[in-house]
């Protein structure tokens, strides 16, 4: 981990496309069972929570690594791709996307 990071407080923000990313994965699983849609939303956010204490714990997103290497990383939960950055100290969750899906740089912002 970066040393100047050792002992920071970071802050998550979802931008709007992760909040609408998210929605659609809760509306989708609700619609199958409440509780699988439930469950969904909690591990999800208790992944991103994670980020919190350990913001460099995902690996660089494989698509963009030559041409931006270490701006975007990436955690995996389940199928989804949790895609964010880190600027200062602040978590920015960019996407949620299903993980089966190849990122392309204008699916971020």
């Amino acid at each position: 981990m970066n040393t100047s990071r050792k002992n920071m407080t970071f802050k998550i923000i979802f931008s709007i496309l992760s909040k609408n990313d998210l929605e659609s994965i809760i509306d989708y699983y609700y619609n199958l069972n409440i509780n699988t849609s439930k469950k969904y939303y909690k591990e999800i956010y208790d992944k991103i929570k994670i980020l919190k204490e350990f913001p460099e714990i995902g690996r660089i997103v494989p698509e963009f690594q030559d041409l931006f290497y270490n701006k975007y990383r990436v955690l995996i939960y389940e199928n989804y791709r949790i895609i964010y950055k880190i600027i200062k100290n602040d978590i920015i969750i960019v996407r949620i996307i299903d993980g089966r899906r190849l990122l392309e740089l204008d699916m971020l912002e």
